[in-house]
């Protein structure tokens, strides 16, 4: 298998083989502690953008929408020292898949885990699958998630392409000034021009509302606001981290 975000070890589950797998409950998030970036999909920008500045990272056709967790690599300000996601903070569905994802080769989608998880094991938690080897209702809407995940990932695609075709995207790079002083430059990332979007034709705007894209847009030059907030926090766990050497 492919190497993705977040999973080290992929393997395709099999009934037979993993009749007797099952899934600890009391789920903790290090396993995204390090990451500081996730895909979204755009069905989420609406409850994503209240928490996350939503930029657009890659080109051309391999740009994808990505929810800022942090500012460095390895550092993911929404998982605190006990590894658990903020409060009252939307998790992406990129990470509340896992340790499940679904693999696709041509037409064949096959449900896959990461088994390098140490949430797994054969005592307690959730059935992946029945005495008989059926179906545990648990993995059914495991499954239901991950195939509209994967269909809602396919839909923002095209909102790239249409995004890509009008040439609304176009790199920036934001300066973030704290009170104190400190700065810090957020750049290698796109974000829908402002100047191009209030330039487009009626009815290019009628085209992006009738397909569902222009709130997304909206709601992605909303979310840049929280880069300061990102700092913010930045700044406050990096000054407890020096304290406490």
């Amino acid at each position: 298998m492919t190497t993705l975000l977040l999973y080290k070890e992929i393997k395709a589950l099999n009934r037979e083989e993993h009749r007797t797998l099952k899934l600890r409950t009391a789920q903790n998030c290090e396993f995204a502690a390090a990451t500081h970036l996730v895909p979204v999909a755009g069905l989420e920008f609406f409850q994503a953008a209240r928490h996350y500045p939503l930029v657009f990272i890659g080109e051309g056709d391999k740009a994808m929408p990505i929810a800022l967790l942090g500012l460095k690599d390895g550092h993911n300000g929404y998982v605190d020292g006990e590894h658990q996601w903020q409060a009252n903070t939307y998790i992406p569905a990129f990470v509340r898949r896992y340790p499940f994802v679904m693999a696709q080769d041509d037409a064949t989608f096959t449900v896959c885990f990461d088994a390098a998880y140490d949430g797994w094991n054969e005592e307690t938690g959730r059935e992946l699958f029945d005495a008989e080897g059926r179906n545990s209702e648990f993995l059914d809407e495991m499954i239901q998630f991950l195939q509209n995940f994967t269909a809602e990932m396919e839909r923002t695609r095209l909102f790239v392409a249409k995004l890509n075709e009008l040439q609304l995207l176009s790199s920036r790079t934001l300066t973030l000034t704290h009170a104190s002083g400190e700065t810090f430059v957020l750049s290698d990332f796109q974000a829908v021009d402002e100047a191009k979007f209030l330039g487009l034709a009626d009815e290019q705007v009628l085209d992006l509302h009738r397909s569902g894209f222009l709130g997304w847009i909206y709601a992605h030059l909303m979310s840049l606001g929280n880069t300061n907030q990102l700092f913010d926090d930045y700044l406050k766990k990096k000054g407890g981290e020096v304290a406490r050497h």
